[in-house]
């Protein structure tokens, strides 16, 4: 049987530049079915014009700034977080335009042409470095997940595709989601992309765990949790890489 890594292989085993070039600039039409589903799903929330704030933050960004293309537009302040210090690296290094750093220009050129801005990525290039102030260390298993680091609460916290697969069973699930939602101020914003009925996902030849949830779960976990659920969407999907059903975005305010 096929190894299937998880927890601390984030440190060692995963490759940040196999994983964005295979999962966010891939041009097969299932990645960008996939960024189409990620771009319409925050242009319809970061273009209301009351969702904005001074400070959001991102939980489990991965090796990514793409959240934080369309988050910079609404909070100047912007704290990133991930388990995996190869992960914070890598984005450090396109923060501070390190050599070697991964090229999002092209994928920002993406954004902003959606937007019918596309002559203007190089300004929103500048944003996202500029709006990114912190990068840390989070572990969505403890009640402060960015402890030592103590904050106010936050105006919006966003995750995409990380409490799945950092969480052994649902109720580890259930006990992360109430965690995160510790650091949202009552009436801010919880933003969540989960992936639905994936067990599993290839970076490379590597195969990493993902805890099979469904809909319904994640909004109970969510309500359990002290939210309101605002909005919901689903895209049903399919690829080569994973054996996922769908896409599920989720926005929600704390009570």
């Amino acid at each position: 049987m096929a190894t299937v890594y998880r927890g601390d292989a984030y440190n060692t085993d995963f490759e940040t530049t196999t994983y964005v070039e295979t999962l966010v600039f891939s041009d097969v039409e299932a990645i960008q079915m996939f960024n189409a589903f990620r771009f319409d799903m925050f242009q319809q929330t970061f273009s209301k014009s009351d969702f904005t704030g001074p400070r959001l933050l991102e939980i489990g960004g991965g090796p990514t700034i793409a959240n934080a293309i369309h988050a910079c537009t609404r909070f100047p302040e912007i704290i990133f977080s991930d388990y995996s210090e190869k992960c914070r690296q890598a984005v450090e290094k396109w923060v501070k335009n390190t050599p070697g750093a991964v090229d999002w220009s092209q994928f920002i050129k993406f954004v902003c042409d959606k937007e019918g801005n596309g002559n203007k990525w190089e300004d929103r290039q500048a944003m996202v470095r500029q709006s990114i102030r912190e990068i840390i260390h989070c572990d969505i298993h403890k009640s402060n997940p960015l402890e030592p680091k103590v904050y106010e609460p936050f105006d919006a916290i966003m995750t995409s595709y990380c409490v799945e697969c950092a969480c052994p069973d649902k109720d580890s699930f259930k006990e992360a989601i109430k965690n995160i939602v510790n650091l949202l101020k009552p009436g801010g914003v919880l933003l969540i992309f989960t992936v639905l009925d994936e067990t599993f996902y290839l970076v490379g030849e590597k195969r990493f765990y993902c805890l099979k949830v469904d809909q319904t779960f994640v909004k109970t976990a969510v309500v359990e949790a002290g939210c309101h659920i605002m909005s919901e969407e689903v895209k049903s999907f399919d690829d080569e890489l994973s054996d996922l059903s769908g896409l599920l975005f989720l926005s929600a305010i704390k009570q």
